[in-house]
């Protein structure tokens, strides 16, 4: 459970009216099992000008998706091939890229990385044992596991990202490594890394330039209110990402029987986080730093 730490209630008129209408790229929405046009449907519905960012449970699911919404779609790979292999051998699966899978994967990602079809793979969980997830989809795994390493091997050949799901800061030496070892490939953090402080994050951004978060799964629809309660973000948070204005981006994790909450979702954005930003800083963190990142066309 979070700490209560106080929240900052200061808005103003511009910053309410801007949050309730902004466009908002939404980079951690998975596929749901909806129909596209059903997809379509709810981001029209709740102003969200492009999705996406993570993977859903099947593996043609995201190009698919893609072919369909086109630009608005932010298509990740990987997440449904590793996530098949963690629950049918283990973490010690993930260890073994001649596994199928993986091998079908990389080779298939060489080509939509190349043509910038996919610029993602994500959500890659490292370690979640802290979150309580279901026990088949549990894993305490490293950076150094080969799946892993091929990943962030072909983002820094592409200039791409890495969506992780990593919790507490066990793992933080590895993601200086990473950070280091391949620095044309960004990581972007699932939650802000759950179960570490602003303070760590504020560590990582400064020695590393090509980290980034996302704030899903950090207010009261996921019952967390980690980085925002209904009354507005904690400050520590909010200090947090007006110093790092660029670093930050929207997402919204409708999994774990979310998917029915997702106008829920994004209305707790616009209302309990987006209005407390300072102006400039609430249209980059709804959509101008994903526009950049992923080049996407508005």
């Amino acid at each position: 459970m979070a700490s209560l730490m106080p929240t900052f209630g200061a808005t103003t008129p511009e910053s309410v009216a801007l949050a309730k209408d902004i466009k908002i790229a939404d980079v951690h929405m998975h596929l749901s099992g909806e129909s596209t046009q059903a997809l379509l449907e709810k981001m029209n519905r709740n102003g969200i000008a492009w999705g996406g960012g993570v993977g859903g449970i099947r593996p043609d699911g995201p190009v698919r998706v893609k072919a369909v919404l086109g630009k608005r779609y932010i298509a990740a790979l990987g997440q449904a091939e590793y996530q098949t292999v963690l629950m049918e051998k283990g973490e010690k699966g993930l260890h073994d890229i001649t596994d199928p899978r993986f091998v079908n994967l990389f080779e298939s990602a060489e080509k939509l990385l190349s043509e910038k079809t996919v610029r993602i793979f994500g959500e890659i969980h490292i370690n979640n044992v802290k979150s309580g997830v279901n026990s088949g989809f549990q894993v305490n795994t490293s950076f150094e596991a080969p799946s892993v390493q091929k990943m962030y091997e072909l983002a820094n050949r592409h200039n791409a990202f890495v969506q992780i799901h990593s919790e507490g800061t066990q793992n933080f030496d590895e993601i200086k490594k990473i950070a280091r070892d391949f620095p044309k490939a960004t990581t972007i953090f699932s939650h802000c890394i759950p179960f570490t402080s602003p303070s760590d994050i504020r560590q990582l951004f400064k020695e590393h330039s090509n980290l980034l978060c996302e704030l899903s799964a950090g207010g009261p629809t996921h019952r967390q209110m980690r980085t925002f309660t209904s009354s507005g973000p904690r400050l520590p948070w909010l200090e947090l990402i007006e110093e790092f204005p660029d670093r930050f981006m929207l997402g919204t994790d409708p999994c774990c029987g979310l998917a029915p909450k997702y106008d829920e979702l994004v209305l707790e954005l616009r209302v309990s986080l987006l209005p407390h930003l300072k102006v400039e800083t609430l249209r980059k963190v709804a959509f101008q730093n994903a526009v950049r990142a992923f080049g996407l066309e508005e």
